[in-house]
């Protein structure tokens, strides 16, 4: 459970609380009102626990609940602000029967959270989204095992028409497509040519046109569309010394707006060796993340590049710094 913490428990019976003792186990505090003493492991709010849980909530990606679900339900009613940001809610019934993914079951990782509780009290999980219900996948996190970034799109309406099961077209050019063989026998999806889609899903490291009022490649758009980018685009970095991340920055901006290109796309950074320790590329690669891989000149020299440079050759020992480095990425990448 180390990927939700820190997660807040919380019980306001010693029923409740005992039921809940497993999870100290898990560094997960266990919170209990003043009232309650003698519970093991367990920490003491003060107040109102409507106020205890507000201080909480922004601290916290779980919350694990020992309590009636409507109690529960009017508790975080007014906390709740968007399901990308909230977090997980499950709630324990005091029988221990049962354990319910209440909020933010996808992106949240309630519905996982609730099955991994489920199974170690040997409790019956309680999903209730759609997705769970038809064994489709949450159309939300489906490239998140991947490691794909999330891009544009009506996110809600592509869902709404999973879960009614009606066509959906996949558009696919690049990424992981083991997701494709475990669908159930009666999916919505069509990949490749669908005639009458009420949704579409693209897979690409592209910026595709969502517009309804922008004709695009001869393909309707007047339906709710949503992109999802695997991480394939490898940049090659060659740079004076001293170039200012901004620079190199707007250089990259740059090129994916000229060539269609989504920067959520983008794998990492490659140069020469040379600049392993160049400022500009450290910052730019800690702002946003992306690891940084070198290459000897004599690697990059082996390349075969479209524009070799003399120039480069006799500076840094080889013809091509930034071409030959996002090739060598590409020649080993995984998707």
């Amino acid at each position: 459970m180390l990927q939700f913490q820190p997660i807040a428990a919380i019980a306001t019976t010693s029923k409740g609380a005992k039921r809940l003792q497993f999870l100290s186990q898990t560094a997960t505090a266990i919170w209990v009102p003043q009232s309650l003493t003698g519970i093991e492991s367990a920490q003491v709010y003060t107040g109102s626990l409507k106020t205890h849980l507000a201080t909480l909530w922004h601290t916290h990606r779980a919350f694990v609940f020992c309590l009636a679900t409507g109690a529960v339900v009017r508790l975080i009613t007014p906390l709740l602000q968007h399901k990308s940001s909230d977090p997980a809610v499950v709630v324990i019934d005091e029988a221990g029967k049962f354990v319910i993914s209440l909020c933010s079951g996808h992106q949240g990782g309630a519905d996982k959270l609730a099955q991994l509780i489920a199974q170690q009290i040997g409790a019956t999980p309680v999903l209730t989204g759609a997705s769970s219900a038809s064994r489709l996948p949450a159309v939300d996190m489906l490239g998140v095992p991947f490691g794909w970034n999330r891009g544009d799109g009506d996110w809600t309406e592509v869902s709404a028409a999973i879960a009614n099961n009606h066509p959906v077209q996949v558009i696919q050019s690049a990424g992981s497509t083991l997701w494709q063989n475990h669908l159930p026998p009666e999916h919505p999806f069509y990949f490749g040519e669908c005639a009458t889609p009420k949704a579409r899903i693209w897979i690409s490291p592209n910026v595709e046109v969502l517009d309804a009022n922008v004709d695009t490649l001869d393909i309707n758009v007047e339906i709710p569309q949503i992109q999802w980018h695997p991480r394939v685009l490898w940049v090659g970095i060659g740079c004076e010394r001293g170039t200012s991340p901004q620079l190199i920055e707007t250089a990259i901006q740059q090129v994916c707006r000229d060539n269609q290109l989504a920067e959520e796309a983008i794998a990492g950074i490659a140069t020469i060796a040379l600049k392993a320790d160049e400022v500009g590329l450290l910052e730019l690669c800690r702002k946003r993340n992306l690891p940084l891989k070198t290459f000897a000149s004599d690697v990059l020299r082996s390349i075969n590049v479209p524009n070799p440079s003399a120039v480069v050759e006799a500076e840094v020992g080889t013809p091509s710094v930034a071409e030959a480095g996002c090739l060598v990425c590409c020649f080993c990448r995984s998707d």
